[in-house]
């Protein structure tokens, strides 16, 4: 196998450009003018301060004294009315990039599979390169090159003018840079290497910290008294934080320190060998005030020009992180395979053979052997015990993660060979974890920004065929009224029953060939239950079924049923072959009945 060339640091200052380029090339001549501005802002201080100290000392004209303030603060005020004008252009611009990166993030996310999403290295990944959305991207790195730059440029004439005064300076100037700059190069890799070292603590705490803000946990933390418990835990995590934060900042304060040891060595260098001349009287007074002015910039410069070329290295990092993470490949990718015209999906037959799984980085199978056939518009109930892999069972059938052993084949092909996003049109499915928009319930049930009047008929219709309509009609907005406050101050909280309701009604509205079920009632009512049990057959006619439930009663509707046991098919066949086995099935609806007595 050929081994993958890892971008160097050069690849992703390229790679910098060419984005901002793509992005608005307008904003070079923004960084152009910027660093002319920038690299010339410290001299009109350095050069009209001497100016202003030699005319008081030499008794010249005060008008010229007065002129070379003017000078001084006129050319002053425009370079900074110049600098705030390009900082805005720069800021707008730059909250204008951060859209894009994290519309191309959240692309990413929701064009990668289940089963990758579901990766905790993913999952760090995102956090990672979050943090290079929020600083270290492709615009700040440009920003902070071209910014260097120009203090690259007011550093070179600073040190004109310095070894102009003493050309030793000169070479004192360039020791302290290399050291600082090696100093800075240590802190940098250190930097980079504590932030890989701590991203999935970084992640954990994150979690934790939201915990307590979160309106779904918070009854369940107020019913169950969790509040010390959750802050011991956030405690804890934060307390990990901080051991490799400490470490951090103990080898930061070292470098800082000798960083700035160096500083002091040139500054009392410089004040020494300049001071000497003006004694001697090989200056004047205004030429060792502009040597002091300029000794002050070159520190500021010089600094600016060491931190950067950190923040430059460390922006380079991110990005180089940020490239990686969009080149993660998905079943989404791949627009080769099977597509649907291609296939029969009037007599649509699935089969499960020799299937066994285990989850990623997991060494024990939820699943073993599974060998089960499902024929055309049957319907197949899946029972057992919770963590009998009943779940795990659809989440191979709609393909969010694949088998460990063996293949599921759709009429006879393997369902590795049909396009992904084809595949899936194949099901609407009512997944035990459902998940429910902050939008309004129409586009929870229809999922677009503007549905015709057809189409919300039809929606009307399904709640009225399913018992929302009523609730529906006491609602300020109708269809239109959204779901939770978490937008919308206006939203409505619906019950448990109600917002699975509408679960079932958008896997409905979607009317796809093959329905999976998993625990479609479970928080319904029991009046509501019977309604959906009674037109069960109305809502799966037609269609291959899949129903996943602990209501035994509610299988007989059924046409065969499997019975999961640690993982594997215990028992399979009809509802009265099962009881005529007086095996786990049979078991399992006695046990319920005696509940119902």
């Amino acid at each position: 196998m050929k081994k993958r060339r890892e971008h160097t640091q050069f690849d992703n200052l390229v790679c910098s450009f060419l984005e901002i380029w793509k992005f608005d090339r307008r904003l070079f001549l923004v960084l152009l003018v910027n660093v002319v501005v920038k690299a010339l802002q410290p001299f009109p201080n350095i050069i009209l301060s001497g100016l202003i100290i030699d005319s008081i000392t030499r008794g010249e004209a005060f008008f010229t004294f007065i002129c070379y303030i003017g000078f001084m603060f006129g050319i002053n005020f425009s370079l900074m009315a110049v600098s705030i004008c390009l900082g805005k252009v720069k800021e707008y611009l730059f909250l204008k990039f951060n859209d894009k990166l994290n519309n191309d993030i959240s692309k990413k996310c929701m064009d990668m599979d289940y089963e990758q999403f579901n990766d905790s290295y993913f999952q760090d990944s995102i956090l990672l390169i979050t943090q290079m959305v929020r600083g270290n991207n492709y615009f700040t790195n440009i920003s902070i090159v071209f910014d260097t730059f120009s203090h690259m440029i007011a550093l070179a004439g600073i040190i004109v003018i310095m070894t102009m005064l003493n050309s030793w300076l000169l070479l004192i100037a360039l020791i302290v840079i290399a050291l600082q700059s090696l100093l800075h190069i240590v802190r940098q890799r250190y930097h980079r290497q504590f932030q890989v070292d701590t991203i999935s603590e970084q992640r954990k705490l994150g979690y934790m910290s939201r915990m307590p803000k979160s309106i779904p946990a918070k009854k369940d933390i107020d019913m169950f008294h969790l509040s010390d418990y959750i802050f011991k835990k956030i405690e804890a995590f934060q307390n990990n934080m901080l051991d490799f934060n400490f470490r951090r900042i103990k080898k930061d304060g070292v470098i800082e320190t000798f960083t700035y040891l160096l500083s002091v060595a040139f500054q009392i260098s410089a004040y020494v060998l300049i001071g000497i001349k003006a004694f001697m009287g090989e200056i004047t007074v205004g030429e060792f005030t502009m040597g002091i002015t300029s000794l002050i910039n070159f520190m500021s410069a010089s600094a600016f020009v060491a931190t950067n070329m950190l923040n430059i290295s460390n922006s380079l990092f991110y990005i180089n992180k940020y490239k990686t993470f969009l080149t993660f490949k998905s079943k989404f990718d791949d627009n080769a395979g099977i597509v649907l015209d291609d296939l029969d999906l009037d007599n649509i037959e699935i089969e499960f053979k020799n299937v066994s799984f285990r989850y990623p980085n997991s060494t024990s199978y939820v699943l073993k052997n599974i060998n089960l056939k499902i024929s055309n518009k049957e319907k197949l109930a899946v029972v057992g015990y919770n963590g009998a892999g009943k779940t795990s069972f659809a989440l191979l059938l709609t393909r969010m993660y694949e088998p460990t052993e063996g293949e599921i084949l759709l009429n006879g092909i393997n369902i590795q060979r049909i396009n992904y996003r084809e595949y899936l049109k194949m099901f609407s499915t009512v997944n035990q974890d459902f998940f429910l928009f902050p939008f309004s319930i129409l586009e929870n049930i229809r999922p677009c920004s503007e549905a015709s009047a057809q189409e919300k008929e039809k929606v009307m219709d399904l709640c009225r065929k399913y018992g929302m309509e009523e609730r529906i009609s006491r609602m300020y907005k109708g269809l239109e009224t959204p779901i939770t406050k978490e937008l919308f101050a206006s939203g409505v909280d619906l019950s448990g029953g109600e917002r699975q309701k509408i679960a079932i009604l958008r896997a409905l509205y979607k009317n796809s060939p093959v329905l999976v079920l998993d625990e479609p009632t479970a928080a319904l009512d029991p009046v509501a239950e019977y309604e959906i049990y009674r037109k069960f057959a109305e809502i799966s006619d037609g269609k291959l079924t899949v129903y996943i439930s602990h209501r035994i009663n509610s299988t007989r509707f059924c046409d065969k049923i499997a019975v999961f046991e640690r993982g594997e098919i215990a028992e399979y066949g009809t509802f009265d072959e099962l009881m005529e086995l007086k095996g786990l099935y049979y078991n399992f609806f006695e046990t319920q009945a005696e509940l119902y007595k």
